[in-house]
């Protein structure tokens, strides 16, 4: 750790061999030389109880507020309402990922989760997931008939942004739809 003090994998591995009693105080000096290691504080937040984990995220987070696998830890930890407010932020920071904003659109009202997922289709206009989330939003929503419409507004941005339709992938995607009861958006 005195030769290597920027390496993570060091003050991984020396917090690994620390007596139990000192594996706080080791990760603490690796947290200490690189602040930005998200997984120093991953390891950090392993080490402490649940009172003190959502503490020492906070802390990674205040360090690294772009890091994903931070984040989806962070949210996986709190209940749905504090969920909600940590993935509006989250999306904020890590705008590119489209699983925090999914994840934001399942714990949302009906009319936020619209508003939302026409924000993450103008951030990700590449990202297919996005418009059937939309579709399915619809159909949970008895709109019904509004699900052709979206799925077809989505084919057609899709295919003006040069994504490449695969016959095999949409199908997939069709069977998740029926699986999840969303028999609408399968169609």
């Amino acid at each position: 750790c005195e030769e290597c003090p920027k390496e993570e994998d060091v003050w991984i591995e020396a917090c690994r061999l620390a007596k139990p009693e000192e594996k706080k105080a080791v990760i603490a000096r690796g947290v200490k030389q690189i602040p930005n290691s998200v997984k120093l504080w991953l390891e950090a937040s392993a080490l402490e109880d649940d009172a003190r984990k959502s503490l020492v995220l906070r802390r990674g987070l205040e360090n690294v507020p772009d890091s994903v696998r931070l984040w989806k830890t962070f949210v996986d930890m709190v209940n749905e309402e504090d969920a909600v407010v940590l993935l509006h932020r989250a999306v904020e920071c890590c705008p590119l990922d489209v699983e925090l904003w999914l994840a934001l659109a399942r714990l949302e009202t009906y009319e936020n989760t619209k508003k939302l997922l026409n924000k993450a289709r103008v951030t990700l206009p590449r990202e297919r997931g996005i418009w059937i989330t939309a579709a399915k939003v619809e159909e949970a929503n008895g709109n019904t008939d509004k699900v052709g419409t979206v799925i077809e507004k989505g084919l057609k941005d899709l295919q003006s942004e040069g994504v490449v339709i695969n016959r095999e992938r949409w199908i997939e995607e069709a069977e998740a739809c029926e699986r999840t009861g969303a028999v609408a958006t399968c169609k």
